[in-house]
């Protein structure tokens, strides 16, 4: 019974209604009164909740007494469903005007020195980042690609896909040297198949507290999944410059790949 709860609710009936229609069918007909004395709720409140079943149409005033109340077959919920496939079209046709409309509210934004800080949590707001990094012509990364292969798979395509659509992205990776790390980049770069995409490893022993750390265009991100998949992004200009110049240091002092 707890499922058939569960499924009514989704269908848009309150708990209170879902236990009202089981009671009718499995009473039959009854009087407000006895429904909510059977239900075991409130006679006031149970009439809002009648109300609204009878606009749903799952239940029926009884032919030739108007004070009682009858459910309506099951197969007649297939009803709310249909009503549901509308609603969720009319939410898909108005989607991009609402988008629109949400977007004009949004104020100008003005440099500030203090920059401005978001955090993403889950799978998907971390995707956002790397969607978002992947659009820029320079991309600075530290990493351990171990790590991110085996918390985000799906990341290996995302990157493939990217660089094949952004022919102006330069992406410079300095990796963490563990066990198998060599291995998994050179299958990178022989998979993607330009000349714009460049590793260097970080010496042996030598570990990152972060998964990994995204360096583009007045931005830096960083990026977790030991704990839990999350990111932030710091949109700052003196610490995206300040950031970069390090990395560039530390590309130039690290040795080429062999």
């Amino acid at each position: 019974m707890k499922n058939v709860l569960t499924y009514l609710k989704q269908l848009g009936l309150s708990q209170t209604e879902a236990k009202l229609y089981i009671t009718l069918l499995k009473s039959g007909p009854l009087t407000v009164a006895s429904l909510a004395e059977a239900a075991r709720i409130n006679r006031t409140a149970a009439y809002s909740h009648i109300n609204s079943l009878l606009e749903k149409g799952i239940i029926a005033k009884t032919k030739g007494s108007a004070n009682r109340i009858s459910a309506v077959s099951p197969d007649s919920l297939h009803y709310l469903i249909e009503q549901k496939e509308i609603q969720i079209d009319l939410l898909k046709e108005k989607f991009p005007s609402i988008i629109m409309a949400l977007n004009s509210t949004i104020s100008p934004t003005t440099p500030i020195s203090h920059g401005e800080m978001k955090y993403y949590k889950g799978r998907n707001g971390v995707k956002k980042i790397y969607e978002e990094a992947l659009k820029s012509e320079e991309l600075r990364t530290y990493f351990n690609n171990k790590v991110i292969k085996k918390a985000l798979p799906e990341n290996e395509k995302l990157f493939l896909s990217a660089l094949k659509r952004n022919t102006k992205i330069k992406l410079k990776e300095i990796v963490q040297n563990t066990l198998g790390s060599k291995e998994l980049a050179m299958d990178f770069l022989r998979k993607q198949g330009t000349n714009r995409c460049f590793y260097k490893f970080l010496p042996e022993g030598v570990s990152l507290s972060t998964t990994n750390i995204l360096i583009y265009e007045g931005t830096v991100a960083i990026i977790d999944v030991r704990n839990q998949i999350s990111g932030v992004i710091l949109k700052n200009q003196n610490y995206f410059e300040s950031s970069k110049e390090i990395f560039d240091l530390l590309w130039r002092l690290l040795p080429d790949r062999k």
